[in-house]
């Protein structure tokens, strides 16, 4: 049986640091994103076309409705609209994050 991932908690200057939670889906703290700079929060939600609960990694809010993401194979965000933490991919995406970051190594060797 897979075992399903659990937010991490932290602390951050003697404040903790605690996960929001709706229904199933999670997204951990943002200040989880403020240790050295490094983007590494991560959110169990539920993704809107497959209705099926994926693993993203969430960066700081944009807007007070949409929390830019990525799954291993889409870019978008995250939003609470229904009671859940949902993944919306873009449309126009043509390439998978991993190709995407391989052309950018490509383009400065």
């Amino acid at each position: 049986m897979k075992k399903l991932p659990q937010p991490r908690t932290g602390n951050f200057m003697g404040m903790p640091i605690l996960p929001t939670t709706q229904g199933p889906t999670w997204l951990e703290g943002e200040m989880m994103c403020s240790d050295y700079g490094q983007f590494r929060r991560r959110g169990y939600v539920r993704h809107s076309v497959s209705k099926v609960l994926v693993l993203v990694r969430c960066d700081i809010s944009d807007t007070f409705f949409s929390i830019p993401a990525t799954t291993e194979r889409e870019h978008g965000y995250v939003c609470g609209d229904n009671g859940e933490y949902e993944f919306r991919a873009h449309t126009e995406q043509t390439e998978t994050p991993a190709q995407y970051r391989a052309s950018i190594k490509r383009a400065y060797k």
